[in-house]
């Protein structure tokens, strides 16, 4: 029997088999083979289309190294590609936003977790979406009232690997993960009715050496509703065991009584020590590393909660100060304010960050109360005139006066009309601009 001609899909007029192709969903239909890598063109083209071409998850990976192990034999630069697109084969250490290995599917039965596999993980990236629920980084596995140390920015799956972008980590937190405190870690999955993952709900790190106890007590509760899991990874990364104190209990005896090697006698009190022993044993990692736990977390907050109120205080000061300066380099300000404690109003107003809204169409403004203080004090006529001090001799002077211009019309004003010095000498500095210039003795009359 003839053997059956080899598929083909002609591209740009030549014939390709399946092989010339970075993506093949299908060998035997042409029709999901996608991003030629025949000619260093194609390679080129393949490299900047990769990402606006739409490749079932299981495809992308694969077909990414494909086009990398091509660009590398045409001579072609892959620095960003691989970046982009193969977090897993750069080094971690090198990347700005690093991808954290958090997850790998397999046969966790034994964990009471059940069989996760690599289409579980495909559908927890499709369904992650930080628009609607943003995944933190968390010390220990939170309800609702925890700090986050950072946020999942984007998940990918590369083979069999869950792998986590992130971004804003806290600078303390990432020191000390760095530092090796923070070795096992801990995916936490939304779950469908019928137990499959769904979703990520956050990624715990659980302290710094690997557990005695190998493996807490699974999470699982109720969040708004929806069921998660936890499966906690130690540091060589494979699932720890789920075994409670009972079952360590019996280890132990089975290995202290030598069960298997041979007959041993021993009174009731030995029973009794050595299930006290071990039970202690198997708590003290957990119940100390739960009390390191706290007690970082409640020193953490102390010093965040001191340094955000230290800041919030600077930048009202500072608010306060740049207005109280932009009133006086515009004449607006005069020294028997600091003394009336005008500058207390400001800074009590520099607190509040809430603003006002008035005007109509494109003078509409939107202000707050101390930007609306300052507009109005500015809507008047300077009160501090500007213009050289001139002491005057007293020869030149008639009786009561003072040999400035300005002073002198606005008391004579002031006794003319009866009215306060000050409201004389706002008509008096309408009426005469020209007494508030440079060189009309009017300075340091106010």
């Amino acid at each position: 029997m003839a053997s059956m001609a080899a598929k083909i899909k002609t591209v740009a007029g030549s014939p390709l088999t399946a092989d010339k192709f970075a993506a093949v969903g299908d060998p035997s239909n042409p029709d999901t083979w996608h991003l030629p890598l025949d000619t260093h063109d194609h390679v080129n083209s393949a490299l900047d289309m990769y990402a606006h071409t739409d490749l079932p998850s299981s495809q992308k990976a694969p077909a990414a190294r494909k086009i990398v192990e091509r660009a590398k034999e045409e001579g072609l630069d892959t620095t960003d590609f691989v970046k982009n697109h193969l977090p897993s084969q750069q080094t971690h250490g090198e990347a700005p936003r690093p991808w954290i290995e958090i997850f790998r599917a397999g046969d966790y039965t034994g964990a009471n977790k059940g069989k996760i596999t690599r289409a579980d993980l495909d559908r927890v990236v499709k369904n992650y979406d930080p628009t609607y629920h943003e995944a933190p980084n968390t010390i220990g596995h939170p309800a609702d009232d925890k700090p986050a140390y950072g946020w999942i920015d984007g998940l990918m799956v590369d083979g069999d690997t869950l792998l986590a972008r992130e971004k804003q980590v806290d600078p303390k937190f990432n020191e000390l993960r760095q530092a090796g405190k923070f070795k096992k870690r801990s995916a936490a999955f939304y779950c469908n009715d019928d137990g499959s993952i769904k979703g990520l709900r956050h990624v715990a790190y659980l302290g710094a050496q690997p557990p005695e106890v190998k493996g807490l007590q699974d999470v699982a509760f109720d969040d708004r509703g929806s069921k998660f899991i936890t499966v906690d990874f130690g540091e060589d990364g494979t699932v720890a065991e789920t075994k409670s104190i009972g079952e360590q209990v019996k280890d132990a005896l089975v290995s202290l009584l030598g069960i298997g090697g041979g007959p041993k006698t021993f009174a009731e009190s030995d029973v009794t020590r050595i299930a006290t022993e071990a039970a202690t044993a198997a708590a003290a990692p957990l119940q100390a590393k739960i009390a390191s736990l706290e007690t970082d977390l409640k020193n953490s907050t102390a010093k965040f909660a001191e340094r955000e109120t230290a800041l919030a205080g600077g930048e009202v000061k500072q608010r306060a100060t740049e207005a109280v300066t932009r009133l006086k380099s515009k004449g607006h300000w005069v020294p028997a304010f600091d003394k009336q404690g005008l500058p207390l109003v400001f800074d009590e107003l520099a607190k509040i960050t809430t603003t006002v809204e008035f005007g109509e169409g494109d003078q509409k403004k939107k202000v707050t109360p101390l930007e609306t203080l300052v507009l109005f004090m500015e809507s008047f006529p300077k009160i501090v005139p500007g213009g050289r001090v001139v002491e005057g001799g007293g020869a030149s002077r008639g009786k009561g006066t003072t040999g400035d211009p300005l002073t002198d019309a606005a008391k004579a004003r002031q006794k003319e009309k009866n009215i306060t010095f000050g409201e004389a000498l706002k008509e008096i500095a309408e009426e005469h601009p020209e007494l508030t210039l440079a060189g009309s003795a009017a300075g340091g009359a106010v």
